[in-house]
């Protein structure tokens, strides 16, 4: 190998990151949580699952109790890249803004850590989020 190809191989490793999500969903919330965690591995290791915590809902616009998990991924994108794909995700499944207005969530993913750094404060503010990351970070 000569030094040219040495030096793109060397900068076309891309650097492995550690999220940490919370999904979280109120309508048909067993399928959806887990149509979420098929849709995610398509782009994601997922290395850890939480239980799923069953919560009342937070407010009085969302109608029915919400199913949450955390889960540990893996992923080569960065944490914006990583947070479109979520996006993209939530679209697939049915979440417009409509939906979230009408108390109906499909699904909701939130990035919680990005390597290790808090980069959303429900882990500060919702016992349940504290309470599914904890439990496999």
């Amino acid at each position: 190998m000569n030094a040219t190809s040495a030096f793109f191989k060397f900068i076309s490793i891309k650097t492995m990151n550690t999220a940490i999500v919370m999904l979280g969903s109120n309508l048909d919330p067993e399928f959806n949580l887990e149509l979420a965690k098929e849709k995610l591995s398509d782009y994601f290791d997922i290395t850890k699952q939480s239980n799923i915590l069953i919560n009342k809902p937070v407010g009085n616009k969302y109608k029915n109790d919400f199913h949450n998990q955390a889960l540990k991924l893996l992923s080569v994108e960065t944490a914006e890249e990583t947070r479109y794909i979520f996006k993209e995700i939530e679209m697939e499944m049915g979440r417009i803004p409509e939906s979230k207005k009408k108390g109906e969530v499909p699904i909701d993913i939130d990035l919680i850590f990005w390597n290790d750094i808090q980069v959303d404060t429900d882990y500060n503010h919702f016992d349940f989020v504290t309470k599914c990351v904890d439990e496999i970070r």
